[in-house]
């Protein structure tokens, strides 16, 4: 019993563990939760109730292992609301979320990922009511061909924005490790460039709007879509599953006429240009075997 008047009801072993099902109240009687426990820790799923005497479901918790919980919250009505992974230890929301309208529908799609320690929106999908996507929210497309190849042969990684956060105004590029078999991101981009001061050294790959290396990849691709489109090949140099971390970004000049991708210094006023930049994190798995 506690002070607000609210309630828990559970069995413990002679070791003092709980065991079984744990049953919370809310201070007006009505159900709050139901928990399911196992030498003291929860398992299965915890079901979460609306402060309502009908037992109306507010969220799920799925306990999938020691690191992850799924969850899924509903409405007063009973649809869902949203649902998605998130670390059982922080709580940090992780992977592919999905968000519903209170008629069932789907709203919009978030990717997160972590980032030096945040839950960060790495992209995102907004959606019309018949489910197809709608031209908002922040997202790109790409293609990594081969995953799996054998040591010295090429891969191709084709990136695009697929819906751009700041329209016609931007430019892209892509920053990897100058040499990921040497030094690569960690999982949360800590080391990236500029972050410290001992980021690992990385290459820019511009869009095919700048980059005239790949000439004959122009040709395969419409003129339109130069500028969001970054192309190029890696050559792997060990063998083994590996990684290929870097991030795909989206910057726009805010000052009229000035190129988004070098530095400018406006003289006249002594202080550098303003740019925005969206930054969209990628991990790309990949397996290399011997010749």
């Amino acid at each position: 019993m506690y002070k607000d008047g609210s309630r828990e009801e559970y069995a413990i072993d002679k070791d003092s563990l709980i065991q079984g099902k744990m049953i919370g109240y809310y201070p007006n009687n009505s159900l709050d939760y139901i928990a399911l426990y196992k030498n003291g820790k929860k398992i299965d799923s915890t079901i979460y109730y609306y402060k309502s005497t009908d037992k109306k479901v507010k969220l799920i918790k799925h306990w999938k292992s020691d690191k992850e919980i799924y969850y899924k919250a509903f409405y007063t009505n009973g649809s869902l609301s949203e649902e998605g992974l998130a670390e059982r230890n922080s709580l940090l929301r992780k992977g592919i979320w999905k968000f519903y309208n209170d008629n069932g529908t789907l709203n919009y799609t978030k990717e997160f990922k972590k980032i030096r320690g945040k839950s960060y929106t790495n992209q995102l999908w907004v959606m019309l009511q018949t489910g197809d996507t709608i031209n908002e929210g922040t997202n790109m497309k790409y293609k990594v061909h081969p995953r799996k190849l054998k040591l010295g042969d090429s891969i191709r990684f084709f990136f695009q924005s697929d819906v751009s956060q700041y329209r016609n105004k931007s430019d892209f590029f892509v920053e990897i490790p100058k040499d990921y078999t040497k030094e690569n991101f960690d999982p949360e981009f800590y080391n990236q460039q500029g972050l410290t001061q001992k980021g690992i050294p990385t290459q820019r790959i511009l869009s095919l709007k700048y980059n005239t290396k790949y000439r004959t990849e122009k040709t395969k691709i419409d003129t339109a879509d130069h500028k969001k489109t970054v192309v190029f090949y890696l050559k792997p140099k060990r063998i083994g599953n590996d990684t290929i971390r870097g991030y795909f970004n989206e910057v726009v000049n805010m000052t009229p006429g000035q190129h988004n991708l070098e530095e400018y210094i406006d003289k006249t006023k002594n202080n550098m240009m303003t740019t925005e930049t969206r930054t969209i994190y990628f991990d790309i798995p990949i397996q290399v075997t011997p010749r």
